[in-house]
Order: C-alpha cells, then sequence, then structure tokens
C-alpha cells in the first residue's frame, strides 16, 4: 500500500512536471520549432507558418502561415487562433474565434471543407482583399458568428456576420465604405442593416429574403444623380438586381437629380411603398408613391415645386392631389387612371400663360391621350389663363381664358366629344390675326351623347357672332342642327385658310340654318342641307394687273347660298362699285369637291377679269374691239 500511494505521488508529479515544461516551453523560442515538427507530423504538406506566438490563456498567433487547400495555397500575414477553455466538447475540439488577418484571395474563396472534429465559435477577417472573376473586394474585413459551411464549399458561410470593405467593383461600377450586418441563411436571411456609398450617393437600409427573391426595408438613397454624364449602371447591374430584388417594402429617395429619357427631376425626394418590381405598374396589389421636386421636365414641359401621391392596386392607379406651378401659374388635379380610363374629379389650373413661339415647342402627350378609351373630369376649372399661338399662321391668342364645367365625359369608347355634362367657355379678350372679340361666352350640355350649344356670342369691334347647335352622338350617323347669325364679321379672318387669287375684305352680315349627319364624310356629303342668307358691305378687292395695284370697292347683297343633300349651289349675284360691274357664282357637290366651282368675273372698261376662287387661279383678257395695245394675258 505504501509502495502505491509512493507510484501515484511519483506520476502525479511526472505529470505536473510535463504540464509546467510544455507551459515553460509556450514562452520560449522553442514553441515554432516544435510547433512546425509536430504539424508536419499531424498534417504533413498541409500547413506552414513563419511564426507561432503564445498569450495566455489559450491565444496563439501564427505569422505568415500558409494552408495548401487544393491547388492554390491560402497564405495570410497572420491567423489568430482563441481556444475554448472546454477544450474538447461532445468529440469536437473547441474554437472560440479564429481571425484571418492580411489575405489576398486573388482566385476567389478557397475550395475548402471545414473539419468537423473542430467547432469554430467565430469567424473574423481583416484587411482582405478578394478577387473572383469580375468582382473585386478591396479592404474586406468582418466576423462570422457560429458559422456553417454550405454545400458548395466556396460559398460564404451562413451565420450572423458583420462585414465592411474599403470598396466593391464590378462592371465598371465601385461600391464605397460598404457595411453589412445580416443574418446569413440558407433560406429566409435577414440584413439588419447596410450602407454604402456609389457614386457620391449614399445608400442605406434594411433587408428580408422571401423564397421570391428579396424585399428592400426602410432603405433610403440620398443625393442619387443620374444625368447623361452620370448614366444608369450597365445592364449586368440592372440585370444582378432584377434577379435578385423582387419586392420595395419601404424606399426613400432624398435630394437627388435625375434625368432619364424625356424626363428630368431637379433636387427631387420620393417614397415607395410596397411595390413589386417584376410585374408592370397595372399589376401592383397596395403600392404607394409619393414625390416633390423643385422642377420636373416633361416633354418639353416645366412644372415647378410638383407635388403627388400614388396609390396602385391592380388595375388602377389613384391620384392624391397633384400640384405644381406650371407656366407662372397653378395646376390641381386628382383622380384615377386605368388602362383605358382617365377620371379626374377635379382639375384646376389658374393664371398659367401658354406661349408658343416654335412648332413643337409644346405637345400634349398625345399617345397617352388616344391609347385611353374614355376620359371624364367630374369638376373643371380653368381660371384666367392666356393661351398665345405664333409659331404657325393664323396667330391667335386668348387673355382672361376661363372654363367651367361639371360631370364631363369627353372620350367614350374611343371617340371624343362632349357625351355628359356642362361646360362654360369665356374669355376676356379673343383674337386671330387681325380679328378681336372680347366678353366671348359659350356654354354647352350634353346628356348621354345629346348635345347642345345653348349659347355661343363673340361680339366683335363691328358687329358679334351668335350660334346655337344640337347634336346626337348616340347613333352612328350623328345628327346635327345649326343656327348661326353673324353681323359685321370680317371676311378678312377667312384669307388664312382659303387662299384667293385676290384679297376680299368685307364686312359680312348674314344668317345659316344647316344640318346634316356627321358619322363619317360619306354621311355628311350626302346629308348637308341648309342655306345661308345675307350680304357684304364695305367690301374691297385688291388684286395685281400688270404692274398696277387695283383697289376695287364693292358690295354685294342678297347672297343665297343653298344646300341639298350635299349640294351647294349659289346663283348668279351682282356686285356693285364705282366703275364696276361683276358677277360671283357657284356650285359644289360634296361628293366630287374636286369639281366645284366658285368664280368671280370683273369687268373694267375693255378688261375681263376672272378669277378662280377655289383654285387660287387668275386670267386677264382684253376685248379685241378696243383700241387698246395690250395684249392679252394669263397669268
Amino acid at each position: 500500500m505504501k509502495k502505491l500511494l509512493t507510484l501515484c505521488i511519483a506520476s502525479l508529479l511526472v505529470m505536473t512536471s510535463g504540464v509546467l515544461l510544455l507551459f515553460a516551453l509556450l514562452h520560449t523560442r522553442y514553441l515554432t520549432p516544435c510547433a512546425q515538427w509536430f504539424v508536419n507530423q499531424r498534417w504533413p504538406q498541409t500547413l506552414t507558418f513563419h511564426q507561432l506566438e503564445y498569450t495566455y490563456p489559450l491565444h496563439f498567433r501564427f505569422i505568415n502561415p500558409t494552408l495548401y487547400l487544393s491547388s492554390n495555397p491560402f497564405h495570410a500575414q497572420q491567423v489568430d487562433i482563441w481556444l475554448n477553455p472546454s477544450l474538447r466538447k461532445q468529440g469536437q475540439w473547441q474554437i472560440d474565434s479564429l481571425l484571418i488577418d492580411g489575405a489576398n484571395l486573388s482566385s476567389g474563396l478557397p475550395s475548402y471543407q471545414w473539419p468537423k472534429q473542430w467547432a469554430l465559435h467565430q469567424l473574423a477577417v481583416r484587411n482582405i482583399d478578394y478577387v473572383h472573376h469580375d468582382w473585386i473586394i478591396r479592404g474586406l474585413s468582418g466576423q462570422i458568428e457560429q458559422p456553417q459551411w454550405p454545400a458548395t464549399t466556396n460559398s460564404l458561410p451562413y451565420g450572423k456576420l458583420q462585414l465592411s470593405a474599403e470598396q466593391v467593383y464590378w462592371q465598371g461600377e465601385a461600391l464605397s465604405q460598404l457595411l453589412i450586418d445580416a443574418d446569413h441563411r440558407a433560406q429566409q436571411s435577414t440584413i439588419y442593416g447596410f450602407s454604402f456609398a456609389w457614386r457620391q450617393a449614399l445608400f442605406s437600409g434594411q433587408a428580408e429574403q422571401y423564397p421570391q427573391g428579396w424585399s428592400l426595408v426602410n432603405a433610403t438613397i440620398n443625393r442619387l444623380n443620374i444625368t447623361p454624364k452620370s448614366p444608369l449602371p450597365p445592364l449586368a447591374w440592372r440585370q444582378l438586381i432584377e434577379k435578385h430584388l423582387f419586392h420595395i417594402n419601404s424606399l426613400d429617395v432624398l435630394n437627388s437629380d435625375i434625368q432619364q429619357g424625356d424626363v428630368t427631376l431637379n433636387n427631387v425626394s420620393f417614397s415607395l411603398e410596397n411595390l413589386l418590381l417584376t410585374p408592370s405598374w397595372w399589376q401592383q396589389e397596395n403600392g404607394y408613391l409619393s414625390l416633390n421636386a423643385d422642377s420636373l421636365l416633361w416633354q418639353n414641359q416645366q412644372w415647378n415645386e410638383p407635388t403627388f401621391k400614388l396609390e396602385l392596386t391592380p388595375k388602377k392607379i389613384t391620384i392624391t392631389e397633384f400640384t405644381a406651378d406650371w407656366l407662372d401659374g397653378h395646376v390641381q388635379f386628382n383622380g384615377f387612371v386605368t388602362p383605358d380610363e382617365l377620371y379626374l374629379h377635379r382639375l384646376a389650373i389658374s393664371r398659367s400663360r401658354w406661349i408658343q413661339e416654335q412648332i413643337g415647342q409644346f405637345s400634349l402627350p398625345s399617345h397617352a391621350l388616344s391609347a385611353l378609351k374614355n376620359l371624364h373630369i367630374e369638376q373643371l376649372n380653368l381660371n384666367n389663363l392666356q393661351l398665345i399661338q405664333l409659331a404657325d399662321s393664323p396667330h391667335w391668342q386668348l387673355s382672361g381664358f376661363n372654363a367651367a364645367g361639371q360631370g364631363l365625359e369627353l372620350k367614350r369608347h374611343g371617340r371624343w366629344g362632349l357625351w355628359n355634362g356642362q361646360l362654360t367657355l369665356s374669355a376676356n379678350n379673343a383674337s386671330i390675326e387681325q380679328t378681336l372679340t372680347s366678353q366671348a361666352i359659350i356654354e354647352v350640355s350634353s346628356h348621354n351623347g345629346l348635345g347642345h350649344i345653348t349659347r355661343a356670342f363673340f361680339p366683335l369691334e363691328q358687329g358679334y357672332l351668335d350660334a346655337t347647335a344640337n347634336w346626337d352622338a348616340t347613333t352612328a350617323s350623328a345628327p346635327w342642327q345649326l343656327q348661326l347669325h353673324a353681323d359685321g364679321l370680317p371676311l378678312q379672318l377667312f384669307n388664312h385658310w382659303v387662299p384667293l387669287p385676290l384679297n376680299v375684305d368685307a364686312l359680312a352680315e348674314f344668317t345659316v340654318t344647316a344640318q346634316g349627319l356627321a358619322g363619317d364624310y360619306p354621311m355628311f356629303s350626302h346629308s348637308l342641307t341648309g342655306q345661308l342668307n345675307g350680304y357684304l358691305r364695305q367690301g374691297t378687292f385688291t388684286y395685281q394687273h400688270h404692274d398696277t395695284l387695283v383697289v376695287q370697292p364693292f358690295e354685294l347683297d342678297a347672297i343665297q347660298l343653298t344646300a341639298d343633300r350635299g349640294r351647294l349651289q349659289l346663283p348668279p349675284i351682282t356686285l356693285s362699285g364705282p366703275k364696276l360691274n361683276a358677277k360671283l357664282d357657284g356650285k359644289m357637290d360634296l361628293l366630287t369637291p374636286d369639281q366645284a366651282m366658285l368664280e368671280l368675273h370683273l369687268w373694267q372698261d375693255c378688261t375681263e377679269h376672272h378669277f378662280d376662287l377655289l383654285r387660287d387661279q387668275q386670267a386677264t383678257q382684253v376685248n379685241a374691239l378696243c383700241r387698246s395695245t395690250e395684249n392679252p394675258s394669263t397669268r
């Protein structure tokens, strides 16, 4: 018994001495060669290192280690290992933390499966440069808690991670100062926070992974700049985003400048909520967009301080209170739009000044309007507008223009017209070239396609023009009736649309009653029936005869133009005036308008002037019996 006790004490002393010797060895210069010999014996041709350092209690540092994995060795400036005080648990060696510092992964992540006999609780990296295909990452640092390697050995381990990088470069674009805090899983990963800079714009936010892809949550983009000098990222970037991102839960874009196509937004801020990226705008479930900007330029139209909100539901976009300063005035409207309908609850424009000095300077979105099948405006208010057209002849202008409408249906099943509603138009002043009117007014109403112009009154400088009309748009034939009376209407007004071989100026007084069908031109040309009765006063003809400009005063009484089912007839009428002998007559069948005739004959002394008013032609003939030596000529 005494010998057994002595043997046990001796064994403990030997073991204690061995442990003390090993502990002492950890602090000597012999640690490195001993560790190198042990590694070569245990894992030959797998790991080499320049130096091994130990820090109490369980911290080891490998200086310039190289790990030989497949064909590409993995080298780092240093690797730190912190062992767990419970060195071995459940058949695995326990490593609290592994830090890799100063590695250059020029061929991507190494193909390596973490050994099952080692349990790693934290993997950390610092100052890593990474290259894989076109991807370049500089200054990568971070850590992964409880890393789990996926089946694809060269993929990023699963686990809760925090990563940072000085720069990520791919396809000609660079992300700077990247930060990521995430829970990386095989499915349903979560990014608790991310941030980076791209072209001086700052990006931040969160994201969640679903089976369909990623969803942005509480994301913010500040000072985004998209212009021709700083365009959208290459197609590969957009395809990468579209491949992985399917939904925006919430995104705020702040203080940005965007120029894309014919749209320019200056200092714009907008918010997106619950938007699906793959479907079109018409396939959103419950999306939301709000926007405000210093200015919006679209189709050569500038809108200052625009603000609006959109609610997107299947096949419907609701517009909530669009407001903007436009053409020195103000615009407000709200309503909704579908793929084939625009319905505005209210449209108000006040004090805007529309001036067109060049053709094409202003253009309406005609393509979008033509695509609409139905257009409604429940309440229309246009107040004190000014419209000036100087780009083409004849020039015209409206000043103090107002419009008030209720329940307006302006397009039905692709056909324009006033199908329903009441509309009043007025202007303080209006003009076409030299023809002026003031305090003009038009009142129109319609009920289910049965329309009425109850009042149209245009005061003139020396008279007035008033009219009433009715139409029925509910049938294919579209019957209509018109009653019109004019007094003191300058004929010079029509010279801008009807080219004549002579200049005609006079004041007209006439009454028109007409009716017909407006379904199409054949219907119109077969049905136009009515008459015009009137006369011309204070008239002058001005025409060129050889080198002489002739000004001939005239009067014209008892004009009677009749229309019978598309056949127009003007019986010969004699014109009176000083030294004037003239006759005017004409006829036209709307089915054959190219055979129409409207002629004016003037006889003065020995000269006959023939004017073809519809073809802008003039002929002059001298009577042979006269003593004049002037030869006949035709122009």
